[in-house]
């Protein structure tokens, strides 16, 4: 292979690892390490391993103190269950919480990106899957924007697992690409008229149907729907006072 040019070294090794990874030359469970892949690349250790945290951090290596770095197995049941129930924890409920006006140009912004969804060409190779998966992560943002709080975006941000669970959309493209683009339409309308109820309402279903749809994509047999609606009352009856006696 032609050595990595000597320019922004680190940006380089995490996109082009990131490539590899997303066209699974690397098998779920196979240790990476950053020795090999400097050598490979004809470079230091050092950007590979700034790179690697990187990687890790969004979730598309697993790092085990003491061992190294791994390909993340692909996303099980539970996987889809935890991240589906923390995303409808924080983001319907950012929705709720939306204190002083609404920043029409946040919700624009957010408009702007939906209807890239809705019309881009996204094929079924790595850069267009990761691409829809960006883009798709930038609007949901673009929603935790307008709760003006840092401290969720911050939160919402470590959530950003979409590289890794975008890996089952490889060869053979986003097939709901439209729908998708319609769910987040509704949410946004629900919010130009003001009613955050309605909005957060919308999102909580968009974000537990899309991922169902992902789910059986990966030939993964749950139901969310039903896990969030147990966990949703679980919540409700822990919070509720008791009664007198």
């Amino acid at each position: 292979m032609t050595a990595v040019r000597a320019r922004s070294l680190v940006a380089q090794v995490h996109e082009e690892m990131r490539s590899r990874l997303a066209t699974r030359e690397f098998p779920a469970g196979a240790p990476v390490n950053i020795a090999d892949i400097a050598k490979r690349f004809g470079i230091s250790p050092t950007p590979v391993r700034e790179a690697f945290a990187r990687l890790a951090a969004e979730g598309q290596l697993l790092f085990v103190e003491n061992i190294g770095y791994s390909v993340p197995a692909l996303p099980a049941a539970q996987d889809y269950v935890d991240w589906a129930i923390a995303r409808v924890i924080v983001e319907p409920n950012a929705l709720l919480h939306i204190l002083g006006p609404l920043d029409t140009r946040v919700l624009d912004e957010a408009e702007a990106i939906n209807e890239r969804i809705g019309a881009a060409q996204f094929g079924t190779v790595p850069a267009g899957i990761r691409q829809f998966s960006e883009l798709n992560w930038a609007f949901h943002a673009r929603l935790i924007a307008l709760a003006r709080n840092p401290l969720l975006a911050e939160l919402h941000a470590r959530l950003y697992a979409a590289p890794q669970f975008s890996r089952i959309f490889l060869g053979r493209g986003i097939p709901n690409q439209v729908q998708v683009a319609a769910e987040h339409a509704k949410v946004l309308r629900h919010l130009r008229r003001g009613d955050h109820t309605a909005a957060a309402n919308a999102l909580r279903h968009h974000i537990v149907d899309s991922l169902e749809r992902d789910a059986r994509l990966a030939d993964v047999s749950l139901s969310l729907k039903r896990i969030v609606r147990e966990q949703t009352a679980a919540t409700v009856k822990t919070k509720s006072p008791r009664r007198p006696q």
